[in-house]
């Protein structure tokens, strides 16, 4: 009898510790795949900063901060992309992907929504701007405000495949960022070509915002970088000051009488570049201007966003294939309808129609 409990204890005693080791072996393995999947690492930010991010396996969403960061973070990796800065349009629409119409949109500048954006508990946040102090400060104070990681982009035109190589290493997307790097390499290749435009063949050129074409962008605007880029003459030799436009009047756009008149429209408020342009060039006011006796009026494509401006982000490279056709046919030559294709393709992750392509080089879209 004694031998019999003897024996019985020994066994719960060898049950006792099977059951703790096997817990502590399950507590260990817990304990690796939860810090395997909360590994973080040390980032350098486009703003030189030190970022603690998670690993980019890790990273399933991202709040952007403003249009910008959304339409680079759109280009990079749609499907990690938390939602839009405001409701698309039907222009925006007809390009971007239809499962990313109706993401929530939580607002930019002033206006963010920063209770949704907590609520949505995304992983990350990227901020695309200028690189300086106010961008900085920007992300601090972000940080602080969501209480996650705020990386800075830089949306400098001549950055742009640093950029994309950067979000690749970001978000686990080096293979596809690659190859939109490899194509901004191979699209300031081209446009260095303009660089050697005699002083004497430089084209004058007025970039027109808004409904009546009259809001520009003077030399040295992040909105102009376009029209420096690809070595046209600004005709808005202006003080930039508190802004990045000014307004001008139809008196001082007749006095520059620039040699192409390129407009936006004004999105807000549903007026397309193409249409734009028919106004300038039905206005009797402007009839003596040279760009409207030689028909180089043109509207910007705006679709899904602007091709010159409006944001002042990676929307803009395509513009960098369709306004030297424009301007520098003679210097560099190109097939646009390919180009466009090949780009939107890439960047926007979309087959372009024959419609589609119709309407955004007559700058309806």
């Amino acid at each position: 009898m004694i031998k019999n409990k003897r024996l019985l204890a020994l066994l719960m005693v060898i049950i006792m510790v099977t059951a703790l080791l096997s817990g502590c072996a399950q507590a260990d393995k817990s304990g690796t795949e939860g810090s395997e999947a909360s590994a973080a690492r040390e980032i350098t930010d486009m703003a030189g900063r030190t970022v603690t991010v998670p690993a980019a396996e890790d990273i399933e969403s991202v709040f952007s901060v403003s249009t910008a960061s959304a339409i680079m973070l759109y280009m990079a990796a749609p499907q990690k992309l938390l939602g839009w800065n405001y409701e698309l349009n039907d222009m925006e629409k007809a390009i971007i992907l239809e499962e990313y119409h109706d993401l929530p949109s939580f607002g930019m500048g002033d206006a963010i929504n920063y209770e949704a954006v907590i609520m949505a508990a995304p992983d990350i946040a990227v901020t695309c701007g200028k690189i300086n102090d106010a961008i900085i400060s920007e992300c601090e104070t972000m940080t602080e405000k969501l209480g996650i990681p705020v990386v800075a982009v830089d949306s400098d035109l001549n950055k742009s495949a640093e950029a994309f190589r950067f979000m690749g290493e970001l978000l686990g997307e080096e293979e596809h960022c690659e190859n939109l790097a490899l194509y901004v390499e191979e699209l300031f290749e081209d446009i260095d070509k303009l660089a050697g435009i005699p002083e004497e063949d430089k084209v004058r050129v007025y970039f027109g915002n808004g409904e009546d074409s009259l809001e520009t962008a003077p030399n040295g605007s992040s909105h102009a970088q376009i029209l420096d880029t690809i070595n046209v003459i600004n005709v808005a030799d202006l003080e930039i000051g508190d802004g990045s436009r000014v307004q001008v009047s139809a008196e001082q756009l007749i006095a520059w009488d620039p040699d192409v008149i390129v407009v936006n429209g004004e999105p807000k408020a549903g007026k397309s570049g193409g249409v734009a342009a028919e106004d300038i060039l039905n206005n009797p006011n402007y009839a003596t201007l040279e760009a409207v006796k030689e028909g180089k009026v043109y509207g910007t494509p705006s679709a899904p966003f602007g091709w010159i401006d409006r944001p002042a982000g990676p929307n803009r490279l395509i513009g960098m294939r369709w306004f030297p056709a424009i301007v520098y046919s003679d210097y560099l030559h190109c097939d646009v309808e390919e180009e466009v294709h090949k780009f939107f393709e890439l960047f926007y992750h979309i087959d372009m129609t024959d419609e589609q392509m119709d309407a955004l080089l007559k700058g309806t879209l």
